[in-house]
């Protein structure tokens, strides 16, 4: 997640709109969304578009690394929480929704991606590592009052919670977490309901 310069103020809603619209149009429209459909959306000229971003991957890996900074803000914030073993929970229902509404946007990722089908885009190795150091402070916290299972790395957490969300439908995402939570959560603590 590279710092960008700060921009004018019109210039910044230039590319808040895109990056919005680019995420839409993406889901709606599938991996085949044109510059030019995403331009359209967000009201903007295909020059504008070009000027914040240089090319289609480029402007997928912004929308992708938006996504990842709110996540692991969000962590962040959850971890100040009262109730650290609640607010991990929170936060995972949120991993899993992040995951299911960036399907398409990570396959449009993977798809202009050049390099070795069998080796891990580096933006992506930079994405699960930021995610995994935002997990980890908040999973120390409920570990420390006991309302998760002390032998559980924020990697493990966080790759059973991306399995998880993989399995099944989106709509069946949120009683498969409770299931996997009942694994790992100390029986004395209960769990949140996710309804």
């Amino acid at each position: 997640m590279t710092p960008s310069p700060p921009l004018r103020a019109d210039a910044q809603r230039n590319r808040e709109r895109l990056l919005s619209a680019a995420e839409s149009v993406l889901n709606e429209r599938g991996v085949g969304a044109s510059l030019d459909d995403i331009a359209k959306a967000a009201g903007v000229g295909n020059a504008t578009l070009y000027r914040h971003f240089s090319s289609r991957d480029k402007l997928i890996e912004a929308v992708y690394d938006q996504r990842i900074k709110g996540l692991c803000e969000s962590a962040a914030q959850a971890a100040e929480a009262s109730k650290p073993g609640e607010a991990l929970v929170i936060w995972l229902r949120e991993v899993v929704i992040h995951l299911n509404e960036s399907k398409v946007l990570g396959e449009a990722f993977m798809a202009d991606y050049d390099g070795p089908a069998d080796v891990e885009p580096p933006q992506v190795t930079a994405w699960h590592r930021a995610v995994d150091e935002a997990a980890t402070p908040l999973l120390a916290a409920a570990q420390r009052v006991g309302a998760i299972r002390r032998d559980l790395t924020a990697t493990e957490l966080l790759a059973l919670t991306t399995a998880v969300a993989r399995a099944g439908s989106p709509a069946q995402a949120g009683h498969f977490l409770d299931l996997l939570l009942e694994g790992v959560v100390p029986r004395e603590h209960p769990i949140p309901d996710s309804r």
